[in-house]
């Protein structure tokens, strides 16, 4: 079960070793930052495409951290994540399992498509790890997980976070590309990425909608916008506050089915058109 917590740099979230990915292409000079203050609360870094098919990019690529508790690495580490999606929290029982834990993340650095027999996916996108976890079932999340107990992420809605079950069986690292993204898992990896958006405009305008299956009449108003093409989240914004002034299905209903139609008006004219009636 995910669940909302508190930011796990202000209040621990669970015990153990506290493992992260971040991402060096938010900020070329993420080791310099790392590196700065006292010697003993400067954190481990490895390098996360060394190894990989991916090792070209890793000047601008994510780096595995085990970070001490307090000190100014913990807290840039705890201000960037605040403010940028570059990346994500895990927990070991022990730091000795380190290595471990970063041979079973560059496992999940390459997925199988039915396109692609291997691509490589950046699942530490905390955008990304929500809609990506409900996709699996149990087994998977276990797996996905591997030597780590827990896993906690920033998205739209917040802190997330989730643990394996009690007791879950012990994990083995699998082979790159061993988890499958079928064209069905993408279908939900979409739309569980959408309901994540539809969950925070719902708290954000929660005054202006309907006090029963808020999120509900949100993720509808946003699936129609998909359908018309708005994709980007300040355009699924605008969309969203249309159908608030002009109502449900307004995207059915003349005159405004009529100007969606037209292809001589780009997508974002038609929002500001919409705006104007």
């Amino acid at each position: 079960m995910i669940v909302s917590i508190e930011s796990p740099f202000k209040q621990p979230a669970t015990t153990g070793v506290m493992c992260l990915i971040l991402d060096r292409s938010f900020d070329p000079d993420l080791l310099s930052h790392l590196y700065q203050g006292e010697e003993q609360s400067r954190p481990s870094c490895i390098p996360l495409f060394t190894g990989t098919p991916y090792a070209d990019l890793q000047p601008a690529g994510p780096y595995a951290v085990l970070c001490p508790d307090k000190g100014a690495a913990a807290d840039f580490i705890g201000a960037l994540l605040e403010r940028a999606d570059a990346g994500c929290v895990a927990w070991l029982s022990n730091p000795e399992s380190l290595d471990h834990g970063v041979e079973h993340w560059r496992s999940l650095l390459t997925v199988r498509t039915d396109d692609e027999p291997q691509q490589m996916m950046r699942f530490f996108d905390p955008r990304w790890l929500e809609p990506l976890l409900l996709s699996l079932d149990e087994a998977e999340r276990t797996q996905f997980l591997g030597p780590f107990n827990s896993l906690a992420w920033r998205n739209e809605i917040g802190w997330r976070y989730y643990a394996k079950a009690p007791h879950s069986p012990e994990t083995v690292v699998q082979p790159p590309a061993w988890l499958y993204l079928s064209p069905q898992r993408q279908t939900l990896i979409e739309q569980g990425r959408l309901k994540v958006i539809a969950t925070r405009f719902a708290d954000d305008y929660r005054d202006a909608l309907p006090p029963e299956d808020a999120v509900e009449f949100v993720h509808r108003q946003l699936l129609a916008g998909q359908d018309m093409g708005y994709a980007q989240m300040a355009d699924q914004e605008r969309w969203l506050r249309l159908a608030i002034m002009r109502g449900d299905t307004f995207w059915a209903r003349s005159p405004d089915a009529e100007l969606l139609a037209r292809d001589d008006i780009a997508l974002g004219d038609k929002l500001t058109k919409l705006e104007s009636l």
